[in-house]
């Protein structure tokens, strides 16, 4: 027989989160496993990582052109250009097979090859003529000119990483430049999303009268894809008897997942029934949250295994996902590079916050004359999709803030 709930027992958005953490440490072990580079984007590594070699190698150059004494070229003009004598060149790949070059002397070299003996700076090829064995200098040249130093990407021994660093492409090129071809990372986070609800239709299906198409499921899973250290897996619709979620559960657990979402039934109606899912088969580890939207969301731990149930509402459960769980998963992890991108900008308007709350506003980012501003989207509502296709990004209001006032420069963060 389902029964009416109590009250959501609400705590604030960082016990929330302290809690998550605290879960995350009791309830999941990530293994580390050894992964060539082509396959270790968007994982998290599990080791520091050190240069294992100068880079570059020598001093090289930075440009086409010519290598050259830098006092040969003082006074250098377009109308009184320096004339020197064309040597050999040093081709890529190449190293320079010949003495020092004298003075009144210039070495062809092209972008990346060592720079020859005596010389201490390279003409661009742009700021020259050649004429036979004659090089024309157009331009004079300083010390250091267009040379790339030994050592000045990185040195043997540099740190290029620390264990939590999200591998994004920068970070493997490195790793390849020091010849690296593998790499310890933490396996990725298997997550599997179960959507919650007798009126729930597959996208794709007919949608009867009272049903409507699932679309929470669809904006937390996106989100999982989208920030790397989660492997996602959509487990489609089940109904709202707790039986159905307690066999839906088990199956995803069964199949390697480290983590179950539900979206859906996470109210105090008669048809919510993670409440009476979770009092049989488990404990909550917080059930509410003051987050607007958002408050429904709670989390559990089953049968040793940790479940995170959010809001059917697609945009409550995107910020259940965004604000607490994905916030607990880098705090836990450790891991740096999954910041989202943000800017200061001045809001358009008032922005009120209900008092012990955390409010998340969605604003749409604008420039104009050079000054960056904030437009909040008037229609919040938990259901509202149009409101994240409308805006770009969010403002927090934290819960001990009673709101901003028009002109306020507040803090954006971007959607991606």
């Amino acid at each position: 027989m389902i029964t009416v709930k109590a009250l959501l027992e609400l705590i604030d958005v960082g016990e929330a989160i302290r809690r998550l953490v605290d879960a995350l440490s009791r309830t999941l072990h990530l293994d580390v496993e050894t992964v060539n580079l082509t396959n270790a984007i968007g994982k998290v590594l599990a080791e520091e990582v050190y240069a294992t070699i100068d880079r570059p190698g020598e001093d090289i150059s930075a440009v086409d052109g010519y290598a050259v004494r830098s006092l040969d070229t003082v006074g250098a003009s377009y109308y009184n250009p320096v004339e020197l004598t064309a040597s050999r060149s040093v081709k890529p790949g190449e190293r320079p097979a010949f003495p020092c070059i004298e003075p009144g002397v210039a070495v062809e070299v092209y972008t990346g090859t060592p720079i020859p003996c005596g010389a201490d700076a390279v003409v661009m090829s742009e700021d020259v003529e050649v004429r036979g064995d004659r090089v024309l200098v157009y331009k004079p040249v300083a010390g250091g000119s267009n040379i790339i130093f030994k050592g000045e990407d990185f040195k043997k021994g540099d740190l290029l990483a620390t264990r939590g660093t999200l591998i994004k492409p920068a970070l493997l090129a490195a790793l390849a430049a020091n010849g690296v071809d593998k790499v310890k990372v933490y396996r990725k986070i298997n997550v599997s999303i179960i959507a919650v609800g007798d009126e729930l239709v597959e996208p794709g299906k007919e949608a009867p009268p009272g049903k409507v198409y699932d679309s929470s499921t669809y904006i937390v899973y996106s989100s999982l894809v989208r920030d790397l250290v989660f492997n996602a897996k959509y487990s489609g619709i089940v109904p709202d008897d707790v039986d159905a979620v307690a066999n839906a559960v088990a199956r995803e657990f069964e199949r390697g997942a480290d983590v179950v979402i539900t979206t859906g039934g996470t109210g105090v109606g008669r048809h919510d029934i993670v409440v009476d899912f979770v009092k049989r088969h488990g404990e909550f580890v917080f059930r509410g949250v003051k987050l607007r939207p958002g408050r429904p969301t709670s989390s559990s731990v089953v049968g040793g295994k940790l479940l995170l149930h959010l809001s059917g509402f697609p945009i409550a459960a995107w910020t259940g996902y965004e604000v607490l769980f994905r916030t607990a998963v880098i705090k836990w992890l450790g891991v740096s590079g999954l910041e989202r991108h943000s800017v200061y900008a001045l809001l358009t308007r008032r922005l009120p916050n209900v008092a012990g709350y955390t409010s998340i506003v969605r604003v749409n980012v604008f420039e104009r004359h050079g000054e960056l501003y904030a437009e909040p989207y008037m229609l919040r509502g938990s259901g509202v999709i149009s409101s994240m296709l409308r805006t770009n990004g969010y403002v927090v209001l934290p819960e001990n803030v009673e709101g901003f006032e028009k002109n306020t420069r507040v803090k954006v963060y971007f959607y991606d």
